[in-house]
């Protein structure tokens, strides 16, 4: 097992400065940390991103073994191409480091469990960036389930359908070898998450998936971000949907698309319980009975940075020594969900998870 040293403030390394940036600003609003180090296969990008965030006390580095074995750190922001998680997020663990991970936590669960087993093996924390967990209308919604609001949740449909929003062509986004799939492993995840979590994390125990890709091949439906490569490679899907059986019958309804002729782009989470129900999302609202009257309530929610959220979350765990929230076991089950949606897609089968 690596040693391990906790300091005050924690020392926090950033490996990758795209996504890594919403970590910089988590974590900037949190009074425990400071981010030492930024990491990127391009060290001009990381020295940029150092000097938009005034860090002038991080160290840049292009390689994070370098950073790992030169810079006193406690943990590690992992915001890289989904096929480096599982390599970088386990040289984190075994040098000591605890691991904040960007969703998804690996390319499929194989990989995923060998993040778990590296945490555990060095009794480390490792936790997935699910920063909707941290949400206003997230965790209001969770404490009126909590509170039985909405009594035994028996169906979720939930899904985020983007009209013309493919992350590039060509790039790593639509590689599989790279990403592990399309839009229901990159958007998809956000989406089944909160969904999941909202429920109580129950157990999966079964699969029905379907997949499209209707706009890549043929060029189209691509949005005003990524990088695209018109000779590149485009072999994952652009549409997906899912249907998960849960040990405690509760089922969830997944949709999910880069690409659809929808007449906008939506993001949306419904459970339905037998004693109310809720909608998450652009129209926040609980629909429930008050003295026998059905009545739909609209929460007025408080301003929250999600990101400082789930910074400040992970902090906490470290320094209390608390399970963080999802922790490697769960991003692992959550693989499991989304490799059965592609094999039963690719099976026209129904997949069990076991």
């Amino acid at each position: 097992m690596a040693k391990q040293k906790t300091s005050t403030p924690l020392r926090i390394g950033i490996v990758g400065a795209g996504i890594g940036q919403a970590h910089i600003r988590g974590y900037k609003q949190v009074p425990e940390v400071e981010i030492a180090a930024i990491c990127d296969l391009n060290e001009e990008r990381a020295r940029h991103v150092a000097h938009d965030n005034e860090l002038a006390q991080a160290q840049i580095f292009a390689d994070h073994r370098a950073m790992l074995d030169q810079v006193e750190l406690d943990a590690v922001s992992v915001c890289v191409p989904n096929v480096a998680h599982r390599p970088i997020a386990v040289d984190c663990l075994n040098a000591g480091k605890h691991v904040l991970c960007e969703k998804p936590l690996a390319i499929n669960a194989r990989e995923a469990q060998k993040i778990a087993d590296a945490a555990s093996k060095n009794k480390l924390k490792c936790m997935v960036a699910q920063v909707n967990r941290f949400r206003a209308d997230s965790i209001f919604l969770k404490q009126c389930i909590q509170n039985g609001d909405l009594g035994n949740i028996y169906y979720a449909h939930t899904g985020w359908l983007r009209k013309r929003g493919i992350p590039g062509y060509g790039g790593w986004f639509t590689t599989k070898e790279l990403s592990g799939g399309g839009p229901l492993i990159d958007i998809g995840v956000h989406l089944l998450d909160i969904a999941w979590w909202l429920c109580g994390c129950p157990q999966p125990v079964s699969v029905m998936g379907v997949t499209y890709a209707e706009f890549g091949p043929r060029g189209k439906g691509v949005g005003g971000w990524g990088t695209s490569t018109p000779e590149g490679t485009f072999n994952v899907e652009d549409l997906a949907v899912g249907l998960i059986r849960f040990a405690n019958g509760l089922t969830i309804n997944l949709e999910v698309s880069w690409a659809i002729n929808n007449e906008r782009e939506r993001q949306w989470c419904q459970l339905f319980g037998n004693e109310g129900g809720c909608e998450w999302g652009e129209n926040t609202v609980l629909n429930h009975e008050v003295n026998n009257i059905p009545t739909i309530s609209k929460p007025d929610l408080p301003k929250r940075d999600p990101w400082q959220g789930e910074m400040q979350h992970f902090a906490n765990a470290i320094l209390n020594n608390t399970t963080p929230d999802p922790d490697a076991t769960q991003g692992v089950t959550m693989m499991k969900m989304l490799d059965a949606i592609y094999k039963s897609a690719e099976t026209k089968r129904e997949v069990v998870i076991k």
